[in-house]
């Protein structure tokens, strides 16, 4: 191509502090989404391999070959992951994965580094798959590979390297969640959409079980009850009510395996804003098609599958200074 025929291009970069033009507010929600890597590990092995993970920050798992299941209480049923798949648990808990074909798979524990990340953080659903990401951004695998030499050669500095490539490789893969139109991603552009409505899912993510009313959450608002039922749909692509019950009910399952030792059926539908268990009850059967106390149970069933000792078995809490695990041999 002749000097006269190349076309010069400006890329300006995005701020999570201001709004950006409406067709691409997704840049500025994911300028916000930045995460410190607490550890990262890259494991191969073979069918009948499990891992077993607990913690409160977040966490990804991205398949780079073969195929594997996950059990969590932030997924509505055990979710099956391909080659390419991604799935974040943003608010991380605990969960279960048995390796159904050979599989090589890239896991990091998270956490995010400013106030502005939490919150949209907070905005997002349990559980956030990507299916096809590696079909959709080839250049993820490059990285990835690049992850694998970082964390194999152990070199001064790796940490924050490893850190770095990991957030392409997240930002990569909210991208492509958002672009798939999943329903769930339009919380994420609905905090960036409308900072009043913004202010209404924050109040309702810090305390789900208060008396929440569009009236009230409309006052948030600063807005009159009948126009912020229009923009939060319009933001959200829910109205208020069914928001805070969908909200309330994904709290409920967390709550269910988190506190399954400590909190009652009772205690989780006061905490959640349920003026009797009845009430509770019906909601969370709508929600999930069981009961809760039945849903605890085939909970607590999946752990102890998932704890089961085989020859296989991985653990995924290793913590290899600086906190990067090298690849763990094939089972």
């Amino acid at each position: 191509m002749s000097l006269a025929e190349t076309r010069a291009e400006t890329f300006a970069g995005p701020s999570c502090r201001g709004l950006p033009s409406a067709t691409d507010v997704l840049s500025a929600a994911l300028a916000c989404v930045r995460w410190n890597v607490e550890e990262y590990r890259t494991f191969s092995a073979g069918p009948g391999a499990r891992t077993h993970h607990a913690g409160d920050g977040g966490r990804f798992l991205l398949v780079e070959t073969g195929r594997v299941r996950v059990t969590s209480a932030a997924l509505d049923a055990p979710q099956e992951l391909r080659a390419g798949h991604y799935l974040l648990l943003p608010r991380g808990g605990e969960h279960h994965l048995v390796v159904l074909e050979d599989a090589v798979v890239h896991s990091a524990d998270l956490s995010a580094d400013s106030p502005d990340a939490v919150r949209l953080l907070r905005a997002m659903p349990a559980a956030v798959l990507a299916c096809c990401l590696l079909a959709r951004d080839p250049f993820v695998a490059d990285v990835l590979q690049q992850i694998s030499r970082e964390v194999s050669a152990q070199r001064p500095g790796s940490a924050p390297v490893v850190a770095a490539l990991a957030n392409v490789v997240t930002t990569a893969a909210l991208r492509s969640w958002a672009e798939s139109g999943c329903g769930s991603a339009e919380v994420l552009r609905g905090m960036l959409r409308d900072d009043d409505v913004a202010r209404a899912l924050s109040a309702i993510h810090a305390d789900p079980g208060a008396a929440w009313t569009v009236d009230r959450l409309a006052r948030l608002a600063l807005s009159s009850r009948t126009v912020f039922a229009e923009r939060f749909r319009r933001a959200v692509g829910q109205t208020p009510v069914a928001y805070l019950a969908r909200f309330r009910m994904e709290e409920a399952k967390r709550l269910l395996q988190v506190q399954r030792h400590d909190a009652s059926v009772t205690d989780i539908a006061t905490s959640l804003g349920y003026a009797s268990d009845a009430a509770f009850i019906r909601a969370f059967r709508r929600h999930t098609g069981t009961a809760p106390g039945r849903w605890r149970q085939l909970s607590e069933d999946d752990r102890e599958d998932g704890r089961a000792a085989n020859r296989g078995e991985l653990d995924a809490r290793s913590t290899v200074p600086p906190r990067i695990a090298a690849t763990a041999p094939t089972a």
